[in-house]
């Protein structure tokens, strides 16, 4: 369904190490509407009950139901931004 790099594996431990909130879970969602679909991010949120829960590598995920289908052929990494190392999700249809 979609892919994650180590790099990626070690950014989303130290996420949910470091957690402030305990009921918050590494979590796929959309940050709005992109090129050919929504742009897609992952963070510490509270889950809902409607969740699709995956586990890739040793992460488990839980994924908002309405976006799990625009994961197909995604690939979760890291990259260097001007406000320092982040997560991102580039998708099939080409959005980040």
């Amino acid at each position: 369904m979609f892919t994650v790099t180590p790099a990626a594996v070690e950014m989303m431990k130290e996420m949910a190490e470091n957690s402030e909130k305990e009921k918050f879970e590494l979590t796929i969602c959309s940050s709005g509407a992109g090129c050919g679909g929504p742009s897609l991010k992952v963070e510490m949120r509270a889950p809902m009950e409607n969740d699709l829960v995956e586990t890739v590598k040793g992460i488990t995920f839980h994924i908002r139901e309405n976006i799990y289908k625009n994961l197909e052929g995604s690939e979760i990494d890291t990259e260097n931004s001007f406000w320092g190392k982040r997560l991102y999700v580039k998708t099939s249809y080409g959005c980040l």
